[in-house]
């Protein structure tokens, strides 16, 4: 969690919600802890004026919509942000893998992609899930368990402007390195027969 790696850890990490949870009520309280202050607009400051660690779920809301029971899918393959912010301040990357986050909630949406595109238009997800007991919005017993990979060491690039081939090249192997996470502790995880899909 991002309280425990500040404490356990050696330096000051934030996550970084998207920005409509600033404005939401019950949810901007949130913000209040100091772990989780910072909006996506404002992480190229965090990392580069206050040299803080900041950590992002890359696929957001698009990944969401992807929950299947029968492989762990990730809407990566053509999000390339993370890439090019890291390429133009010089960041490295420590790639990571979070087991069982689909298995503490079932979730339903409609199967024309409306829930999903009003979702991304308003920065919010908006389906219907449910946990344990079948109707509340409790989430299931399930260990979760996040592993890290190697970090990614990252050259900033001249001018703050990566051509597309660096950006390319970088993508791959964040992509890699979540792999290699996955694949790595799965069987430890008692999840072997799971797959790990980029889309």
């Amino acid at each position: 969690s991002i309280p425990g790696t500040n404490v356990l850890g050696c330096m000051k990490f934030v996550g970084a919600p998207a920005s409509i949870v600033f404005r939401t009520p019950f949810l901007r309280y949130m913000t209040l802890y100091p772990s989780i202050h910072v909006d996506r607009a404002s992480i190229i400051k965090s990392i580069v004026e206050n040299g803080t660690s900041t950590g992002l779920v890359p696929d957001g809301i698009a990944g969401i919509f992807k929950q299947s029971d029968h492989a762990e899918v990730v809407a990566l393959k053509h999000r390339k942000g993370m890439a090019r912010l890291a390429l133009s301040t010089g960041t490295p990357i420590i790639p990571a893998y979070s087991f069982n986050n689909t298995a503490a909630f079932s979730a339903w949406w409609d199967p024309y992609g409306i829930l999903e595109n009003i979702s991304r238009k308003m920065q919010a997800s908006l389906f219907l899930y449910w946990g344990r007991f079948g109707c509340c919005p409790i989430p299931r017993r399930v260990q979760i368990t996040m592993v890290y990979g190697e970090p990614i060491r990252v050259d900033k690039v001249e001018g703050g402007n990566p051509t597309m081939e660096q950006v390319d090249e970088l993508h791959e192997r964040i992509l890699d390195g979540i792999r290699d996470c996955f694949e790595s502790h799965k069987h430890a995880l008692g999840l072997g027969e799971k797959e790990l899909i980029f889309e």
